[in-house]
């Protein structure tokens, strides 16, 4: 198990898209969200109840989740983070401070709110002003840097 968690940090914080993998009545499910992570390694992202991919969620709140980097046709590039998590709506005091840090990473997301420029702006908008806040946070992390080595790999288990 590796010690040293500021490489996976800073992936982290480069990478803005969470894919949150779910299975419902319907089968398997995954989907894309913007996240943005905090010291502690929890993500944070916005999204609608009615969602499948939150609707979906199981009762423990126990999910798999993937972060990958954009592929540039250099195996030494691939670079990306799997892993095991528990999800949860955030409450009122909680929400505040992850708003803020959302926000302040996606402010195209908070204009869209705010002030949208179209009809399709609004809408837009108007569907992220009615969801809400979710933690994710890490119980099972693989860090995977090809940069380090083919198939160089550091775990965590929370």
């Amino acid at each position: 198990m590796a010690a040293d968690t500021s490489p996976l940090k800073a992936f982290l914080q480069s990478e803005s898209v969470l894919t949150l993998s779910v299975n419902d009545d319907q089968g398997p499910w995954t989907a894309p969200v913007l996240y943005v992570a905090d010291e502690d390694l929890n993500l944070y992202f916005l999204s609608a109840s009615s969602t499948r991919h939150i609707a979906s969620l199981p009762e423990d709140g126990r999910i798999a989740a993937s972060i990958y980097s954009d592929y540039k046709g250099d195996w030494l590039g691939i670079c990306g983070v799997q892993m095991e998590a528990d999800i949860s709506q955030l409450d009122k005091a909680d929400r505040v401070a992850a708003a803020a840090r959302y926000f302040q990473r996606f402010p195209e997301v908070k204009a869209l709110i705010d002030n949208p420029a179209n009809d399709q702006e609004k809408r837009i908008g108007a569907a992220f002003a009615k969801s809400h806040f979710f933690r994710v946070t890490p119980t099972f992390l693989r860090f995977i840097n090809n940069a380090d080595g083919f198939s160089s790999r550091n775990e965590w288990r929370f």
